[in-house]
């Protein structure tokens, strides 16, 4: 199909098969498509609304292109969606150096930037963690440390692609769906938090077609009415469970685990430094009791999905407890210091 066949499609809010969709997405992946072409046909299906036939049809081509790395399918993927708009600091990103430090591995893909001031690979490197590791350099961090950061333009180097026009419009696109979808070490354990409701059922479908063995999708509300892509520390928390090709469905409440309520401005961020100082904060045991418990709530769901909690109450209280002995800073550090060894020994090598 010529671009202005999938126009037409998307102009008269028709919905790509999976073959379309496939076939559209490698089109632009391989550039034939010119940039404006590429911008208008990802504003055009956002505003249609993309299918979970779309998404699934989207990413057998971006997976199919993709550099793998051989981890565990065990370790946990806290990537979410973003584009929430909802100002929050790397909640994600902290909660997966938590979990880790509770002997929970970790396979985190991520991106700089694109809908938000402060990207889990921003972060990260703010905080000295070199993120273009190359793979073999990342196969010998997880080992020591069962920790990893999977770097998204090194893995899907097609991906640079699209970079600077996703940039510019600076508008959720389909691109913010697939990213927890296409984890390159095929991570089967996931904590994925979606920007809108809409979205979990779509991820119901692609994560059980793709064999997921045990995730949870997330979407909360605040009590100010605003969506996140994370748990809520003032309002509901609506969960999609997928375990072994079974489903169920639960609504959760902070005081369900304890938690006190604190409204949305006590945990948001702002650019890179400022984030990094938060998730220091944390470490150190200095930040807000918000800022600590939006950490712990999304650590204890990935220990759960983990399998190394029972519950996600058993996972709050391990988190807690490595977070508070010192633990998670001792094992952060020590997660550091390899990185930069390793960062020196491979010093100029990029994959």
């Amino acid at each position: 199909m010529a671009h202005k066949d999938f126009f037409h499609k998307l102009l008269s809010g028709d919905h790509f098969s999976q073959e379309e969709m496939t076939q559209c997405m490698n089109a632009i992946m391989n550039g034939v498509f010119p940039d404006t072409v590429i911008a208008a046909l990802l504003a055009l299906l956002e505003r249609k609304g993309v299918t979970s036939t779309e998404v699934a049809g989207a990413y057998y081509s971006l997976i199919a292109r993709a550099n793998t790395i051989d981890l565990s399918p065990d370790a946990v993927d806290t990537c979410g969606t973003g584009g929430d708009h909802a100002g929050t600091y790397n909640i994600s990103t902290i909660g997966s150096i938590i979990a880790n430090s509770t002997g929970v591995p970790i396979a985190k893909h991520g991106n700089r930037s694109v809908t938000s001031s402060c990207g889990s690979a921003d972060v990260l490197e703010e905080l000295g963690f070199r993120i273009d590791l190359p793979v073999e350099a990342t196969v010998e961090l997880y080992a020591r440390t069962g920790f990893s950061f999977l770097f998204a333009p090194l893995f899907h180097p097609s991906m640079k692609r699209v970079a600077h026009i996703r940039k510019e419009l600076g508008i959720r696109t389909i691109f913010n769906m697939l990213g927890p979808l296409i984890n390159p070490a095929r991570s089967k354990r996931q904590l994925v938090g979606v920007y809108s409701s809409e979205l979990m059922e779509l991820y119901t479908e692609v994560l059980l077609q793709t064999g997921t063995r045990h995730a949870m999708i997330v979407h909360a509300m605040t009590e100010e009415g605003i969506s996140l892509d994370e748990p809520s520390l003032n309002g509901p928390t609506y969960i999609v469970e997928i375990q072994n090709g079974y489903v169920c469905r639960h609504t959760v409440y902070p005081e369900d685990f304890g938690l006190d309520r604190h409204p949305l401005s006590a945990i948001q961020g702002g650019e890179r430094k400022q984030n990094a100082a938060i998730i220091r904060s944390i470490l150190d045991g200095s930040a807000s009791p918000a800022q600590i418990d939006a950490a712990l709530y999304t650590s204890a769901m990935a220990c759960y999905v983990s399998g190394h909690a029972r519950c996600i109450d058993d996972g709050l209280t391990i988190s807690r407890e490595s977070l508070e002995s010192g633990d998670t800073d001792r094992k952060f550090r020590e997660i550091l210091d390899f990185n930069a060894e390793l960062s020196a020994r491979y010093r100029g090598a990029v994959n």
